[in-house]
């Protein structure tokens, strides 16, 4: 296909000079290892691990194959009053490998997520101590 910017007009990309990308557009087009090729078929390392979420690499095919096993036997359950073994045992395993003192876990999907909980926290220990106007 070739790509111009009547082509690519529909999806407004984020954080990006969508016009200047439009008109010199930097599409990847496979990524297999450590490395990415773009639509012009040229081999790039993917110095930033896709923006720091596949540090294992891309393409992995064993991690393909875990994912597609897991999506077979539960694909979701959402975490509010519901739970499923394989939570349970990857916080019995993070648990493990954590300081002594460091035995519980609570998953979140992101850094802003993880702050967040973790002051939402921190206001109910000391609620719960009976300085629920403590905020430093």
């Amino acid at each position: 296909m070739q790509y111009t910017a009547n082509t690519l007009e529909q999806h407004w990309m984020p954080f990006t000079a969508n016009r200047e990308f439009k008109n010199e557009p930097r599409l990847i087009t496979r990524s297999e290892g450590v490395y990415l090729w773009n639509h012009h078929g040229e081999r790039l390392l993917d110095g930033s691990s896709g923006l720091f979420c596949v540090a294992a690499g891309h393409g992995r095919k064993e991690i393909a194959e875990a994912v597609y096993r897991q999506l077979q036997e539960n694909d979701y359950s959402a975490p509010f009053n519901l739970g499923h073994p394989g939570g349970f045992e990857l916080a019995r395993q993070v648990a493990a490998i954590t300081p002594e003192e460091i035995n519980h876990v609570f998953f979140t999907n992101s850094g802003s997520e993880a702050v967040d909980t973790a002051l939402k926290i921190a206001m109910a220990y000391h609620r719960a101590r009976g300085e629920g106007q403590r905020i430093r």
